[in-house]
């Protein structure tokens, strides 16, 4: 096994991380689908209000690419069809039935399983709509099919805050988990990438078969995906990996061993504004305020599918992000400090010896909202490429994502970036800039530029 030792990130001292043990959440009423969680897809609706539905019925495809079908949940009735702007759909909501049913695919034995060619398999992941949990780089969007990768990574040491160990999800339930990653084996002419912490000891982990299994070891953001890439496999131009989370790789077997679309994730709820702070076994498409029926919430509030540093805010009535496994509550900023930067700071956090907090490297922080300053001049101090542990010059890709220079952007490695991998430069960066949007906005434009 591969070891590699990272010294460059940086590991939140943030209060309200979640205890190792799994509590399962209630059999929701409602479950709701957005097609807001799925980038660069245009959606074609197959259903209507009105209309009754089984667990893996299909409810749209994306008009791209119309072999991607998303299916539903659960069983029960199609409520509502949520419409924004310009007629966007943006939420399906469905009412599940007290017997709900689900759509019956084919039970592979292990023996056929073994017997199955990648051609079958996409073909099977397609049709039983399990297909958008592969995402490929770049871009970070629902994988191609009809473009082989050069490489499958699946991460099974996530760093960031929060963030669920994997073993304690796996020994919940690591059933399909081999048979998914021998599937996967079959849809790439590369290697499959497994990255595990250097003390893992779950067996399920640490003796798959059928993969190349590397140890990662360091700060956040060690275990993002795209860190992996960089070392072990790095992107040219014209080059695809795709990457999927260790829970979607069990999804993928089960789906194939019991016929069944999977129903259940399991994810984190952390943060320092919620009484009850654990794992949760959850309905795919749970709203957030069903989650917190049972726990307390300190108001106000900031309600974040994903971690604090790169997740994404959203409201009570909504449902967590598709590929979010932490749902975060934390303080939300509402008081502005006059010349925070002149006060001692018993009670500040920051990565630099700024305040007095840094005489306690222990205490957890309660971190809010707030942007604690304004926005004003890129000053290279190296505060980005202190905690970014790729071969990368950030503050140059920066300026040239900004100066909308292609060919620099090329060579500086765009194409290996994401924003998550850049969350915590975006926490770091003295200039106060929405770092993770720009790198977003750097990767739209050479996707449109091709």
């Amino acid at each position: 096994m591969n070891h590699i030792q990272l010294k460059k990130g940086h590991d939140l001292r943030i209060a309200g991380k979640p205890e190792c043990r799994i509590q399962v959440a209630a059999n929701p009423a409602e479950l709701k689908v957005s097609p807001l969680n799925f980038p660069k897809i245009k959606p074609r609706i197959l259903v209507k209000a009105g209309d009754s539905v089984q667990i893996g019925t299909p409810l749209f495809y994306d008009k791209l690419l119309p072999l991607i079908l998303h299916v539903s949940p659960g069983g029960g009735t199609v409520s509502e069809i949520k419409l924004g702007a310009r007629r966007r759909v943006e939420e399906i909501a469905i009412t599940l039935d007290s017997n709900e049913k689900a759509v019956q695919h084919p039970v592979f034995s292990e023996d056929k399983l073994s017997k199955l060619k990648g051609q079958d398999i996409r073909d099977h992941l397609l049709k039983t709509g399990l297909w958008p949990v592969i995402r490929q780089r770049p871009f970070s969007k629902i994988a191609n099919p009809d473009v082989p990768p050069k490489a499958i990574f699946i991460s099974a040491m996530p760093t960031a805050p929060f963030a669920a160990n994997q073993a304690t999800i796996l020994e919940d339930d690591s059933g399909g988990f081999q048979a998914g990653l021998d599937l996967l084996s079959k849809l790439t002419p590369g290697k499959v990438h497994l990255v595990i912490h250097p003390q893992e000891n779950f067996p399920a982990l640490k003796n798959a078969k059928n993969v190349t299994v590397t140890s990662f070891a360091g700060p956040h953001p060690a275990g993002n995906v795209g860190i992996h890439i960089h070392h072990l496999d790095p992107l040219q131009a014209g080059e695809v990996v795709w990457y999927l989370s260790a829970q979607d790789v069990n999804a993928i077997g089960k789906l194939f061993l019991t016929g069944i679309f999977p129903q259940y994730k399991i994810i984190a709820l952390g943060g320092s504004n919620v009484s009850k702070q654990h794992y949760l076994k959850i309905r795919r498409g749970s709203t957030v305020a069903h989650l917190l029926k049972d726990n307390t919430v300190s108001e106000p509030a900031r309600y974040i599918s994903g971690d604090v540093l790169g997740g994404t805010k959203i409201l009570p009535s909504q449902c967590l992000g598709y590929y979010d496994e932490i749902l975060s509550v934390i303080p939300e900023g509402t008081i502005r400090r006059v010349m925070g930067w002149a006060a001692a700071g018993f009670d500040r956090y920051s990565l630099s010896p700024t305040f007095l907090s840094n005489l306690t490297p222990r205490k957890d922080f309660s971190f809010d909202t707030g942007r604690n300053g304004s926005l004003r001049a890129i000053v290279p101090f190296g505060s980005l490429e202190a905690v970014l542990p790729m071969d990368i010059m950030p503050t140059f890709l920066i300026k040239a994502i900004l100066a909308r220079d292609f060919e620099e952007m090329e060579n500086l490695g765009i194409y290996e970036c994401d924003p998550e991998d850049f969350a915590l430069c975006a926490f770091a960066d003295v200039s106060k800039m929405e770092i993770c949007e720009i790198i977003q906005d750097g990767l739209d434009f050479v996707e449109a530029e091709g």
